[in-house]
């Protein structure tokens, strides 16, 4: 039975490994993000007939003071198109908890940005994350990234 389960967690781990296709966390100093450290992620993208979902993962303090993360959002594509959206990171539930998995006061969590989408051409793809907050440096970040996974 042991070597059963070891066999499932290896196919179960696997499995979910193939499914993602990038992803990068940028640490950030002092663990504060001011608005003008832009984080660049660039993904290369081989397949334009499945959908993808996107991600930012946060990982941050039992310290940080808000309900959420407003952030900008560039996405560049091969062809130099762009095109910018602000998005809202929720770190918090309706009543207050923070949302994620905790390892003492340190809290991680992907938030969705992006659900079933497309691409639509091949090549390299550029994401910029900006922070979006009213009164920046946003303090007790210690991560920011991006992770880009296929849809089964």
């Amino acid at each position: 039975m042991k070597n059963i389960l070891i066999l499932f967690s290896f196919i179960f781990l696997f499995s979910c490994s193939e499914k993602k296709i990038f992803e990068k966390h940028i640490k950030l100093d002092n663990y504060e993000w001011s608005s003008d450290n832009k984080l660049t992620f660039e993904v290369s993208i081989e397949d334009t007939t499945s959908f993808y979902n996107i991600y930012i993962p946060v990982r941050h303090t039992d310290n940080y003071p808000y309900d959420g993360l407003l952030v900008y959002v560039t996405t560049s594509t091969p062809s130099g198109e762009s095109i910018s959206k602000d998005y809202k990171l929720t770190l918090r539930d309706e009543n207050g908890k923070f949302k994620g998995d905790a390892g003492g006061d340190i809290w991680d969590i992907d938030v969705p940005i992006m659900e079933n989408i497309k691409f639509n051409s091949i090549g390299i793809y550029k994401f910029k994350v900006e922070n979006n907050m009213p009164k920046p440096p946003t303090i007790s970040l210690m991560e920011m990234g991006f992770k880009v996974k296929k849809v089964k």
